[in-house]
């Protein structure tokens, strides 16, 4: 709508180098960069359970996000509008509505409130803060509209309270979230594929191959692995156990980008988050429980 375009626009009219910098720094916090950073120091260093119910959440709510952008499929404000909104900084190639970065933080924000808010309030007034800069950000930038974040924002609130109420019902049995998880990738895979949207559902992809894989590797670590984030409760251990796993991360992650195909979402998406989840959920506690960090 012409409206929301002239919002930007406005919002636009103080662009310089400086707040260009800014924004986009704000921007990061709704990147899946910041979830997984948040998700391996409470998986690795100080919740498993409770990193798990976050992990399954927060993809399950990227998945409806990603789910909504393709029934939807508005352009972005850039494309739309060229000559009232401009792209500050690399433009996004997905579709606009509803906006992801602001769902990422809505939903990493719910989360941590619904776990830790009651003992710390810094924790929800932190996360309100964050999630309204990356939702300005994100208009600043030219990338969305209105609309699109506030129900990117909606979409990360509903799905944390819904998602997580719902996988309460596992009790201490969370592990058993492999059954659903299996089955819902399986069915993503095949609508996708059945839809011809392989490729442009590359993210639905990366989400469904860490989703699958977190899970598959959480019930092989609850029932063999069995490490103790508590065991070795020293500052420089945690610090090691999130330099050597974050450092792999990264590694596997880039790594795979040299030698797998991008027109082959299957590999290039799928496989390569899949493997990384593999590896924080499973092959990293095992290491870090083996050389006693």
């Amino acid at each position: 709508m012409q409206f929301e375009a002239d919002i930007i626009k406005a919002l636009q009219m103080y662009s310089n180098d400086f707040l260009d910098a800014l924004q986009k720094f704000f921007s990061f916090f709704g990147t899946e960069t910041l979830f997984l950073v948040v998700a391996v120091v409470l998986y690795w260093c100080i919740d498993k359970a409770f990193a798990h119910r976050f992990f399954n959440v927060y993809i399950l709510g990227v998945a409806v996000t990603n789910v909504l952008k393709l029934g939807f499929k508005r352009t972005r404000p850039f494309n739309a509008y060229p000559d009232t909104v401009r792209s500050i900084g690399d433009p996004e190639t997905t579709y606009s509505f509803p906006s992801g970065h602001t769902e990422s933080i809505s939903s990493v924000s719910a989360m941590l409130t619904i776990k830790y808010g009651k003992k710390h309030i810094a924790v929800p007034i932190v996360g309100a803060v964050l999630t309204i800069l990356v939702m300005l950000s994100r208009m600043y930038l030219g990338q969305h509209y209105l609309s699109d974040v506030f129900c990117g924002l909606t979409c990360g609130v509903f799905c944390s309270i819904a998602f997580n109420a719902l996988l309460s019902l596992f009790g201490s049995k969370e592990e058993f979230m492999i059954i659903p998880a299996v089955v819902l990738s399986a069915t993503l895979i095949g609508v996708l594929a059945g839809m011809d949207l392989l490729q442009s559902g590359a993210d639905i992809l990366k989400g469904v191959g860490a989703f699958l894989a977190f899970d598959v590797g959480y019930f092989i670590e609850k029932r063999f692995v069995k490490y103790d984030v508590k065991a070795n409760a020293k500052w420089y251990k945690y610090l090691l156990r999130l330099v050597l796993g974050i450092g792999v991360t990264i590694a596997v992650q880039q790594t795979f980008k040299l030698f797998l195909p991008e027109s082959m979402p299957m590999l290039y998406c799928f496989l390569r988050y899949f493997v990384m989840a593999i590896w924080a959920s499973l092959a990293a506690p095992a290491l870090f429980k083996a050389i006693k960090i």
